[in-house]
C-alpha cells in the first residue's frame, strides 16, 4: 500500500497500512450463527454506547435466512443509522483536518480495493451453510467493507477516535456480522 506521505503522518499511515494488510486474513463470517460469547456481547454493547445511544439488549441470530429477515425489518433504528452517519462524518472531518482530504481519500480507496475480496468470504460462508444467495452475500460483504472503511477512518482520525467503529470492526474480525439495532435490540449474527 503506497499511501503514506512523508513527515509526522508516517506512523499513522503505517498503522493504517498494517490494518489494511491484515483485512484479507481475518476470519470473515466464520462464527456467524454460533452462540454469542461474553467478549462478543461486550463489543456489541461498546459499539452501541460509543455511538451515543442508550444501552440495549444484544441478541444472537441463528442463521443466514434469519439474518436476511432482520436486515429487511422495517423497525430498524433511525437513531442508530443517524449516529453511525454522524460519527463517520466527524471522523472524516478529523482525518481530513489531520492529513488533508486527498491523502485521506487515497488511503480509504486503497482499503476499498482490498475489501473487494470480502464478497468471496461471504459467498463461501453461505455455501458452507448450504445456501447460494448472491444478494445476501453482497449485503454481508458490503456491511463488512463498510466496517473496514469506518475502522480505517477511525485509525486516521487518531487520538482514540472512533471507538464505536473499532468495536464494530472487532465483531467482524471475530467472524461475526453485526446487523445493527432493529426493534430496540442490537442483533449480532
Amino acid at each position: 500500500m503506497s499511501v503514506s506521505p512523508r513527515g509526522p503522518a508516517d506512523a499513522a499511515f503505517a498503522e493504517f497500512a498494517a490494518f489494511a494488510a491484515a483485512v484479507p486474513a481475518l476470519p470473515w463470517f466464520t462464527a456467524v450463527g454460533t452462540p454469542l460469547t461474553a467478549t462478543v456481547i461486550a463489543a456489541a454493547e461498546t459499539y452501541v454506547v460509543a455511538l451515543g445511544l442508550a444501552p440495549c439488549p444484544v441478541a444472537p441470530v441463528g442463521g443466514w435466512r434469519e439474518a436476511a429477515a432482520v436486515t429487511q425489518r422495517p423497525d430498524w433504528s433511525r437513531d442508530w443509522w443517524q449516529a453511525e452517519n454522524a460519527n463517520e462524518q466527524a471522523l472524516r472531518r478529523q482525518g481530513a483536518g489531520r492529513f488533508g482530504l486527498e491523502p485521506l481519500l487515497a488511503a480509504l480507496t486503497a482499503l476499498t480495493d482490498i475489501s473487494v475480496g470480502l464478497h468471496e468470504c461471504a459467498a463461501a460462508a453461505l455455501a458452507g451453510a448450504g445456501l447460494a444467495d448472491a444478494a445476501l452475500a453482497k449485503v454481508a460483504a458490503g456491511a463488512a467493507a463498510q466496517a473496514c472503511h469506518q475502522r480505517g477512518l477511525a485509525l486516521l482520525a487518531g487520538d482514540g477516535a472512533g471507538r464505536a467503529f473499532t468495536a464494530k470492526f472487532e465483531l467482524f474480525a471475530a467472524g461475526r456480522w453485526p446487523l445493527g439495532i432493529v426493534g430496540g435490540t442490537c442483533f449480532v449474527f
